[in-house]
Order: structure tokens, then sequence, then C-alpha cells
């Protein structure tokens, strides 16, 4: 069934978004975890539904965190920004793509019927993120980051993977920057 212009009536939608400055590590958000950026901007967008009419208590609070200390921080979150003890959190780390990740779950929940109203997003601190470690019987070794693909496959940095698939995509800056453009104004 569809509503107004063709838009499927079961569609989630986005009825209210927060966020943090986004800050370098070890600078403006260094004392914060995960949970404390996470706990600001979900208990801001719950005061928005909320005056909005939408719903008093979101269904799940759905989070993307890849660099964080490890357990459940969207339910650590969750607890946090007053959600209740009945609203449960799911993390989600994909990587780069953990906080769209997290909304896509959300709106699989949103679309089956499972839930009206679930926060999602993403939440990282570069700030506090735990050091990274190989454990080896001669001594830990250090990382900077996890691999993404086993050996013999390539297993580039983000930045030069990004690089990589935008060159063989066709995607240039031009089309990025108009995009950023593009989207930003329909945001406003």
């Amino acid at each position: 069934m569809t509503g107004a212009r063709g838009v499927p009536t079961d569609a989630p939608v986005v009825v209210a978004a927060r966020r943090t400055w986004v800050g370098t590590a070890g600078h403006g958000h260094r004392a914060l975890t995960e949970v404390d950026l996470a706990a600001g901007a979900l208990r801001a967008t719950l005061d928005d539904t909320c005056s909005l009419g939408v719903a008093d208590d979101p269904a799940d609070v759905v989070l993307g965190c890849c660099t964080g200390p490890g357990g459940n921080v969207a339910r650590v979150a969750a607890l946090a920004a007053g959600a209740g003890v009945a609203v449960p959190g799911l993390t989600v780390d994909r990587q780069c793509a953990s906080g769209l990740a997290a909304v896509l779950v959300a709106a699989q929940q949103v679309r089956a019927g499972e839930a009206r109203l679930v926060l999602a997003g993403g939440t990282e601190s570069a700030s506090r993120a735990p050091a990274r470690a190989h454990r080896t019987p001669g001594g830990d070794v250090p990382f900077e980051r996890a691999a993404f693909a086993p050996v013999p496959w390539a297993d580039p940095a983000m930045g030069a993977a990004a690089d990589e698939l935008a060159r063989r995509r066709g995607v240039t800056r031009a089309r990025q920057e108009a995009y950023a453009l593009r989207s930003h104004a329909r945001a406003l």
C-alpha cells in the first residue's frame, strides 16, 4: 500500500536527528567515552521525538561502534540517556559503515512491524579507543588497526581503499563535493 507521493506506508522515516561535533583524537572530546557522546545525542533525540508526539519510549537502540571497549555500547548508552531498562540495545561493528548499518537495522525493524520508533546511529571516541595488540608468547605486539582481509587478499588502509574504490567507480572529488553540498542544502 502506498501513501503520498507513492511512498510505501510502511516506509521508515527519520523523525529527528542529532549529533555531536566531530573532534580530533586527544582534543575536544578527549574526556568523553563513546557512551557519553552517544548518550547526549540519544537524550536530545528522545526529547525531540517526545515533543513531536512520535512515541515516548523507543523499541530499541541500535548503534554502530568499531573502536570502543567492547560490550554492548548501545545498551549502556541507552541506559545513560534515560531510555529505560525495558529498552534493549544492539551494537553493530561494520568498521567505517557501522553507523549506517545501524540505521539500516533500525529501518528493517520498523518496516517489519517490530518497532514504531528505534534510535539509531553511530558513536566512536578515538581518544579513548583501547590499545590494540596481538598477544604473543614473546610479548604483546601493538598494531594500528585490525586486518580487514586475510593473506593473500589485499588489505589496504581505509583511505587508500576508499580512493581506489572511488577511482574504479568514477566517483570524482567534484562529484563527491556536489553530493555533499546538495545533501546539506536539503537538510537545511
